[in-house]
């Protein structure tokens, strides 16, 4: 009968369990951050920065073996919490080759900590399978996408080394990519209860808040709040990593999230915003205004009368900030101005001008390496072909192997097959997490589905103006892949209503189920 009682806990003593053990977790880690932080800070003695960063990785590692969900939740805190712009000693990314790093070991160990998490983060969760006797390999809606993506992208390796190309720059260019199929099934399998995806959604926004605040010391310390000449102050792809704070702040309200989390959720955006701000990533505004599109249409699904009210009014102040900001400079301008570079290119300013130029010159030489070789590609590791001349921009060293149009990239380096795999993957995860959002029970659930679908669009549309295949960004879209990928799956497991465990203990109530999908819709 105990035995019973221990399985069948009511829902909300669950709940509070799972939350005071995120809070003691997160208490502790950030415990730990901090007092390596003053250490290097205050020079104490004995805090060597290397010795620090070493320690750090070893206990990620400790954790991933523990519970290779762990090893997930580690690995995205610290693959989104740095930013080698504002780093350049950050070790995350960087191989265990290179001399800048904190974790630098020798020139010829050519692999990353990145890499290392992802391979032991598996590897314990084999070996706990094996140890177990259970593997239970979900597969879902994305595995074969996500497979057939990855096989062409090592085609088009294989193939760019037998056209004679770098071995070296096309390790460069493909590694990245294949994180994403990597983190898309290493996610779907790790996760198994609602918790575990509420759990690495926090992960995910500290660490997006973490960024915010060396954005904001950055600026106002580093700098002095004088950008002089710099694009950014953080790597490109970051302010979309950004959006998904909004976003989910956002659909917190929408869904009716617990009130800790809609306020702790808007206590983060001030530093990251600002931070935002100054990044002054053009595509990352756009993406972010057709993100809130999709809000307003869930919303007019949600609640038509609070739709009315909100949205007619929110459009009414948007076009009015983009009229009075319309010839405005800085970054309270950029959002206005990224809008007048998509509808009014003639009317942008000089290096906007510039640099929509470059692009469009640097998409015919594309389009033109495409029709040489539409079928195969020119491979990774090979230059594309120059019919236009492009502007200098040799500070660039990959200017004649990675173009600002990540999405026709992917043809050009891996031919027909590489791009409409990855149509396919993109497709099917958009269908996906639509119909994930509409299956989802409401609160915190449908708010994560809901960030994870639009971070997905929101990446590739950001993609189709400017270098997405990075690091950092193939970890994330493969973890929002992972996590529509498996959500269906969690969710619909059945959760015992439970007991009352004290006589004056509320009634227990069940927790929400997952919803059908509507008549016809499969």
């Amino acid at each position: 009968m105990l035995a019973a009682d221990a399985i069948t806990k009511s829902v909300p003593y669950v709940a509070k369990r799972a939350q005071r053990v995120q809070i003691i977790w997160f208490t502790l880690f950030l415990t730990f951050t901090g007092w390596i932080i003053l250490r290097l800070m205050f020079g104490v003695k004995g805090a060597e920065p290397s010795s620090l960063a070493w320690t750090i990785f070893l206990v990620g590692i400790a954790a991933a073996f523990f519970r290779p969900r762990y090893g997930v939740y580690v690995l995205l805190f610290l693959t989104l919490v740095g930013d080698s712009a504002m780093m350049w000693w950050y070790p995350f990314f960087k191989n265990f080759s290179s001399i800048e790093s904190l974790l630098y070991v020798n020139d010829q160990l050519i692999i990353s900590p990145l890499e290392a998490y992802i391979a032991l983060t598996y590897l314990s969760w084999l070996i706990r399978s094996i140890w177990t006797r259970r593997l239970n390999l979900h597969t879902g809606a994305m595995f074969f996408p996500a497979l057939l993506f990855g096989a062409f992208m090592v085609f088009g390796m294989a193939y760019g080394i037998k056209r004679g190309g770098s071995l070296t720059i096309g390790l460069w260019e493909v590694r990245p990519i294949l994180y994403l199929p990597a983190m898309v099934i290493l996610v779907s399998n790790v996760l198994e209860k609602r918790e575990h995806i509420r759990t690495l959604m926090w992960w995910i926004m500290i660490a997006l808040f973490i960024e915010g605040i060396v954005g904001c010391y950055t600026f106002f310390v580093v700098l002095g709040m004088d950008l002089g000449n710099l694009e950014a102050i953080t790597e490109h792809s970051a302010a979309i990593h950004m959006n998904t704070l909004f976003i989910l702040a956002l659909s917190g309200w929408l869904f009716s999230t617990p009130r800790f989390h809609r306020f702790a959720h808007l206590a983060m955006i001030p530093p990251v915003f600002i931070t935002y701000l100054v990044t002054q990533r053009r595509a990352s505004y756009v993406a972010l205004i057709i993100a809130l599109i999709f809000i307003a249409v869930v919303l007019y699904k949600e609640n038509q009368k609070v739709f009315w009210v909100l949205v007619p009014a929110s459009a009414f102040f948007g076009l009015a900030y983009i009229g009075v900001f319309w010839n405005a400079s800085g970054p309270l301008g950029m959002p206005a101005q990224a809008v007048k570079s998509v509808i009014a290119q003639d009317q942008a300013n000089l290096k906007d001008q510039r640099s929509n130029l470059y692009r469009e010159i640097e998409n015919v030489n594309t389009e033109f390496t495409i029709r040489q070789m539409p079928l195969t590609g020119v491979g990774f590791g090979n230059k594309f072909f120059i019919l236009v001349p492009l502007p200098d921009i040799s500070f660039f060293e990959w200017w004649e192997y990675i173009t600002h149009n990540s999405v026709l990239w992917i043809w050009m380096k891996t031919g027909v097959g590489g791009f409409f795999s990855m149509i396919f993957m993109i497709g099917t995860a958009v269908m996906l997490g639509v119909r994930v959002v509409w299956r989802m029970p409401g609160g915190e659930l449908s708010a994560i589905a809901l960030t994870m679908l639009l971070y997905v669009i929101m990446h590739f549309v950001y993609a189709y103006v400017d270098m997405s295949w990075e690091a950092q960004s193939m970890v994330y879209v493969g973890t929002a892949m992972g996590i529509l990928n498996c959500m269906e799956h969690i969710v619909s497991k059945p959760i015992p209503k439970g007991f009352k465990r004290w006589p004056w203990s509320p009634e227990p109530v069940a927790a929400p189920e997952i919803l059908p999908l509507p008549e016809g819709i499969k």
